[in-house]
């Protein structure tokens, strides 16, 4: 709750302006049953036409101005509610950029969507209905009661007694709902997953013909969502028809004590009005109050996953040294007898690697499949974090400088190419908002991918999908790679980005690079030899360790597991050709 305290504490003043405008819309529909009762006893009854006119009058002045008041009340109540959704979204937005890979995988995306849409509205809603519904509710029961017993005091207590039995079961209903509420949301959450999964997985599931499986697991998700929504559909279904039979019971009990009572002489007519009035408004808004209190658990239960969100501690944390990096330095990049290992995984990932990476110069990495290449490259730009060891860029230890300055000094491919939604130029200035036209044109032309931006009837404008599944597998990874030229970075991180690549673009790439990009350092990750025979050192990594280092000549005649490679890619390359 401390989030929404804050947020409480912070626009205090917005909070006291929308609680007085309830207040004063409180006080006009109080005055409403009295002035009704006086019309009628005084006016009415008597026949004096000049007082119905004259409460006439006053009860329009009255419900103008309540209805003036209401409506300005009910806008700063959705204002601050809006307020709140959007500083929560904020909240969430910035801690999910803080956190480690390995943290996100833990929430689950699904999860992390959920609680930043349906979870964040829920609360919004029930801000704006607490200030409107259920904060006024007291005074009007408080108000009404008193009202009612200064007409008749054993109706006043009738009235406090049905009231009193409403609470009591208010509260059996909302602690019931409260556990219910909590297994719905957690069933909420796999509902999302499974509904994800299964759209962007639609090309697999129909390839291997899993539609009958999906629809078993969804239906899975959606029954126990379902039973879960039907046992609190149930709890409603018996309380609130019990709550409009204590409201039926108050008005006849009302009715025939009021009329023994004119017929004894102690009340009058309007007086009954009002009585009746009086007790329709304390158990309208208190009906009100408790559908409003019945989502309560809802809403708590969605603020309680926001704060488990927003109260996890980063476990890579931004240093508050901030060193500046050293373009001088003789090595781009150093790793110093570097070890990391996944959680709860029995042997290390990377074992006590060592190598450096002069200004300037190509370094390549190759080794089997699940050998830790891709893994360096999390290390490197601090996506893990490592267990022992140190890794310094341009001679600095990458704990201690920020986050962000550090990966700065990367342009980074990823394996798998990922375009957002938007336009070629968007995604090409993700990384530098401020590029010129003319860097976009030469980053695509050393990419490879000028020649089809160019056929595009947009060409630079023109519609990316999300994922960019309008473009080939090809396309996509080439304009990934211009992405990360535009960037203009020092540093260039390649994680067998090659690979969607046939082998003539590989090599006019490769090319391309070394002939106008030759002043960048370049961390190639790679799979085919082709790729990085050329490269100033190559690294052959198996099982989490450097086996051999050199140059593709040194290696061919010193490292047996780069001649296999080699070897396997030849044969390879003799059957297909």
């Amino acid at each position: 709750m401390k989030y929404f305290k804050q947020f409480l504490a912070i626009n205090k003043m917005k909070v006291f302006v929308a609680l007085l405008l309830l207040l004063g819309q409180v006080i006009g529909t109080l005055f409403v049953p009295k002035l009704v009762a006086t019309m009628i006893d005084q006016g009415i009854l008597k026949n004096d036409f000049n007082v119905v006119i004259n409460i006439g009058i006053w009860m329009f002045i009255f419900a103008l101005v309540t209805t003036l008041i209401s409506t300005i009340g009910s806008w700063v109540t959705s204002h601050l509610a809006a307020l709140f959704g959007k500083k929560m979204r904020t909240l969430l937005f910035k801690k999910t950029q803080e956190l480690s890979i390995q943290q996100f995988d833990e929430i689950g995306i699904s999860s992390l969507i959920t609680r930043s849409t349906s979870d964040i509205t829920n609360i919004q809603q029930m801000l704006g209905m607490l200030l409107q519904l259920v904060f006024p509710a007291p005074i009007i029961l408080i108000v009404s009661i008193c009202m009612t017993a200064s007409i008749n005091i054993p109706l006043a207590i009738i009235q406090f007694f049905f009231i009193f039995l409403l609470f009591i079961l208010s509260i059996f209903v909302i602690k019931r709902s409260n556990r219910l509420s909590s297994q719905i949301q957690t069933k909420l959450d796999t509902i999302n997953k499974v509904v994800r999964e299964s759209i962007t997985g639609v090309r697999v599931i129909r390839a291997f013909g899993c539609e009958d499986y999906e629809e078993k697991r969804s239906n899975g998700a959606f029954t126990s969502y379902a039973s879960n929504m039907i046992q609190l559909n149930r709890l409603f279904a018996i309380f609130f028809p019990a709550v409009w039979t204590i409201m039926g019971l108050i008005m006849v009990v009302a009715l025939a004590l009021g009329g023994a009572f004119t017929l004894q002489g102690s009340m009058q007519i309007g007086q009954i009005s009002a009585v009746t009035e009086y007790a329709i408004l304390s158990i309208g808004y208190c009906i009100m109050a408790v559908s409003t209190l019945t989502t309560l658990p809802k809403a708590k239960a969605c603020l309680k996953r926001l704060e488990t969100v927003l109260d996890t501690k980063p476990s890579i944390l931004s240093t508050s040294i901030n060193q500046t990096f050293n373009s001088s330095a003789t090595n781009a990049i150093e790793f110093n007898d570097v070890t990391f290992a996944y959680d709860g995984a029995e042997q290390p990932v990377l074992n006590h690697i060592s190598f450096a990476m002069k200004n300037g110069e190509t370094t390549a990495i190759i080794g089997s499949t699940g050998a830790g290449k891709s893994t360096l490259v999390d290390l490197l730009l601090r996506i893990h974090q490592q267990q022992s060891g140190s890794i310094k860029v341009h001679g600095i230890d990458i704990r201690d400088c920020l986050q962000n300055d550090l990966r700065n000094e990367f342009g980074y491919v990823p394996q798998k190419a990922f375009l957002f939604s938007g336009t070629i130029q968007e995604n090409l200035r993700l990384g530098h908002p401020h590029a010129s036209d003319d860097d976009l044109w030469q980053a695509l032309e050393i990419s490879q991918a000028k020649d089809f931006v160019l056929n595009l009837n947009d060409q630079l404008n023109s519609f990316v999908a999300q994922g960019g599944t309008n473009f080939s597998g090809g396309q996509r990874q080439r304009l990934s790679i211009a992405r990360a030229l535009t960037k203009n970075s020092s540093i260039l991180l390649f994680d067998d980005c090659f690979s969607a690549l046939d082998v003539k673009t590989d090599k006019a790439l490769r090319k391309a690079l070394h002939e106008k990009a030759k002043h960048k350092t370049k961390l190639i990750i790679a799979q085919r030899v082709s790729s990085i025979m050329d490269a100033d050192q190559i690294l052959v990594l198996d099982e989490g360790a450097i086996v051999a280092k050199g140059t593709h000549s040194e290696l061919l005649s010193t490292c047996e597991l780069y001649q296999s490679i080699v070897a396997s890619q030849s044969q390879l390359k003799e059957v297909t050709s």
